[in-house]
């Protein structure tokens, strides 16, 4: 019985990581869809998200004797500090983009973050951009259009339609903070742990929200019953997605976690038509097909590479 289980083990260890990614973005869609539920600020709920985050990261950090001053050595202390406040402004984005749109056409558009990272990272970090990210960035980008629908490219008028592309062009600007996001963490590498830039983000993302609604809006407490709990579930689920896509990334190579990870978008779509009963447009369906290929063609040729790199080697 026991050689058995050992075996089962073994066998399944190879799709762990998959196994994980696929977890990891099915718990970010659910939290996207409970951002929608919530009838609360955007910026108050992420703040919750992170009140949450901390609390239940705080333990783990204890447990593993962490050293969060590792974070505050230079020059990582700058790229650290970025990614917390890249990250807090890509969370804000899209929050914002979830309560006021399709999830699933947010999520086209938030995901089409790893052809503008290739972008960036070829401008400020020199790294190479090859034919194939030319190709499939602009195939991305062509889905980003057709799920956002600029009024001066479609012709198409009217206060919903230009509502529509404002929330696109804010969950837009989460896509390029969440390539800068990345691009802080490149620079960063192994030298800070994991759970330390975590850390820091939830600190910057709990604080300033806060002082951004404070000095915007009059603060009002969440009601009673359904909402609060959303709120604890909101920032519950996103720590066990964390937790998942660290494990995946552990276990399976980046290439491959990013090509899962395009599930984020076939989940955001199931959750908006199962709970909200809003089914997606033909050009929204095009355009995240779009989105998803440029992607998964991007991580094909990294998983591609590698393996080239690797049998050179040998």
């Amino acid at each position: 019985m026991a050689s058995s289980t050992v075996n089962l083990q073994v066998k399944l260890r190879p799709y762990l990581g998959i196994s994980y990614a696929l977890l990891a973005s099915f718990l970010f869609s659910m939290m996207s869809a409970c951002v929608k539920l919530v009838a609360y600020d955007f910026f108050l709920i992420l703040s919750i998200r992170c009140c949450v985050q901390l609390l239940l990261l705080q333990p783990i950090m204890i447990w593993q004797r962490k050293d969060i001053l590792k974070g505050c050595q230079r020059p990582q202390v700058y790229f650290v500090f970025g990614r917390a406040i890249t990250g807090t402004t890509a969370a804000c984005c899209s929050f914002y983009a979830y309560q006021n749109m399709n999830i699933g056409d947010a999520s086209a558009i938030l995901f089409s973050s790893p052809l503008i990272t290739g972008i960036l990272a070829s401008v400020l970090l020199k790294e190479k951009f090859t034919f194939i990210n030319f190709v499939a960035t602009i195939v991305s980008f062509t889905g980003v259009v057709l799920v956002a629908r600029p009024p001066f490219i479609f012709g198409i008028h009217g206060d919903e339609s230009q509502f529509h592309f404002a929330v696109a062009s804010v969950a837009f600007m989460g896509t390029l903070s969440i390539s800068l996001v990345i691009l802080n963490i490149r620079k960063i590498g192994n030298r800070v742990d994991k759970y330390v830039i975590t850390y820091y983000f939830s600190i910057i993302s709990f604080i300033v929200p806060l002082i951004i609604f404070s000095s915007t809006a009059v603060y009002r407490l969440p009601p009673c019953g359904s909402t609060r709990w959303l709120l604890i579930l909101i920032g519950v689920l996103g720590f066990l997605g964390q937790i998942a896509f660290t494990k995946a990334t552990q276990l399976e190579k980046a290439s491959l976690i990013a090509i899962v990870g395009t599930t984020d978008v076939i989940f955001g779509y199931i959750l908006e038509i199962i709970i909200f009963r809003s089914v997606p447009t033909f050009l929204s369906i095009i355009g995240s097909i779009l989105v998803i290929a440029g992607s998964s063609a991007l991580g094909i040729k990294k998983w591609y590479d590698i393996k080239s790199e690797i049998n050179r080697q040998i």
